[in-house]
């Protein structure tokens, strides 16, 4: 079993299920955020890299193991199938080749330098496990690597069988759910602390299986996980937008993940759709990745395009929070809701609410507060000079946008 060629998924998986008598292991590796790659510098620059990641791969085990298959499971995920002598042995070496040379790619592009990390799982058979068995056992630790902020490699235990049908038993249910469309907007309440008066609302999506709601945050690293986001997203946006031309101002928060495809998707149905995009508003979640892969002017020049405006959600939570205002000309501050939560009773968190409200006056950016739980949320807020509010003191998420009107 030895073969430095690196198979379709396909002609991978039948070396897999003609091996499933043998004692193997199952090593996945899959690369971080790979998308940002080929939205920085391009397909042909993507496969590039692609290609310099399976030939490491491919050199690197063939050190450690003298009978492997290798295979490419995915657009930027590899697989190998090794034959095991010793299983401690085997675990300690591919620990090794992960965590010395696999970790993190480094990577130079013209003057550009930047650096790629990797998730993996690995699952080991005994003789005993069918294909089925062996893949679904990677696939489950590769899972468990990336719910753990990627970036790390996790072997499959028994003892996790159990929740990873759970997990697959969700993903069905929301794959039936995209199908028939059952993902619902939601919109919750954004007030404007001066007047009182609605400012807009934050789109939220409800995914609906079997007439309830799924809930949990689990589900949406789920969705996350086994990349659904895009599909529920998209039916949001394209569900809300109806009230984009009776005047509402639409908060929509883009994943990280697929935030360059999510884009597109919003500017294609607005071009198509004659949208007024002047009340679209797009949350960026602080993500020092779309800074290290210096597309800021582009993205920032997408927004200018769309007439659209931009919102650093969480802001502050970041080490460098305040250099965003200088990559992104935004147009609302977000405040991290631990700071808003906080204010009440840590001095330390209240400066620096103050501090990020006098940053923001000179630029005329508004401040938004999330996470105003009650009247005395509302008072402080107000108080030392946050523009626009948050929270169910204010109003909670709906299946319509509905008005409010505080005087206080």
């Amino acid at each position: 079993m030895r073969n430095s060629k690196v198979l379709e998924r396909l002609e991978f998986l039948k070396v897999l299920k003609d091996c499933k008598r043998k004692k193997c292991a199952l090593f996945v590796v899959d690369i971080d955020d790979f998308k940002l790659v080929n939205f920085s510098y391009g397909y042909s620059m993507g496969d590039r890299v692609i290609a310099a990641v399976e030939k490491k791969l491919v050199d690197v085990v063939e050190k450690y193991f003298s009978e492997c298959v290798f295979g490419r499971v995915g657009s930027n995920s590899f697989a190998v199938l090794m034959k095991v002598v010793d299983k401690e042995l085997s675990y300690r070496r591919i620990e090794e080749i992960y965590t010395k040379y696999l970790e993190r790619l480094n990577f130079k592009i013209g003057s550009d330098f930047f650096s790629l990390t990797t998730s993996a799982g690995v699952a080991f058979s005994l003789g005993v496990d069918d294909v089925g068995n062996l893949f679904k056992k990677a696939e489950e630790a590769l899972y468990n690597a990336k719910k753990r902020g990627k970036n790390c490699i996790v072997f499959s235990t028994n003892s996790s069988s159990t929740r990873f049908e759970e997990i697959q038993e969700i993903r069905k249910r929301l794959v039936e759910a995209i199908e028939k469309r059952s993902v619902e907007p939601y919109f919750q309440p954004i007030l404007s602390l001066r007047t009182g008066k609605i400012y807009g609302y934050e789109v939220l999506a409800r995914i609906f299986s079997e007439g309830k709601v799924l809930r949990g945050d689990y589900v949406i690293d789920i969705a996350n996980t086994f990349n659904l986001i895009p599909e529920i997203d998209r039916i949001v946006f394209e569900k809300a937008s109806k009230y984009l031309d009776k005047g509402y101002k639409l908060f929509f928060n883009l994943s990280m993940k697929y935030f360059f495809k999510e884009l597109n998707n919003i500017w294609r149905m607005v071009k198509d759709r004659g949208l007024n995009s002047s009340n679209i508003v797009i949350e960026i979640t602080e993500s020092q990745k779309v800074m290290e892969m210096n597309v800021a002017k582009s993205i920032f020049q997408i927004f200018r395009d769309m007439d659209a405006k931009i919102a650093i959600d969480d802001f502050g939570s970041g080490y460098s929070s305040f250099s965003y205002l200088k990559r992104f000309p935004a147009d609302i501050l977000k405040i991290d809701g631990e700071f808003v939560k906080g204010a009440k009773r840590d001095k330390r968190d209240l400066t620096i609410m103050k501090s990020i409200v006098e940053v923001a006056r000179p630029f005329r950016l508004r401040v938004l507060a999330e996470f105003i739980e009650d009247e005395e949320d509302y008072r402080l807020m107000k108080e030392i000079g946050v523009s626009l509010g948050q929270g169910w003191f204010i109003g909670k998420p709906k299946p319509e946008p509905y008005d409010v009107r505080i005087d206080i």
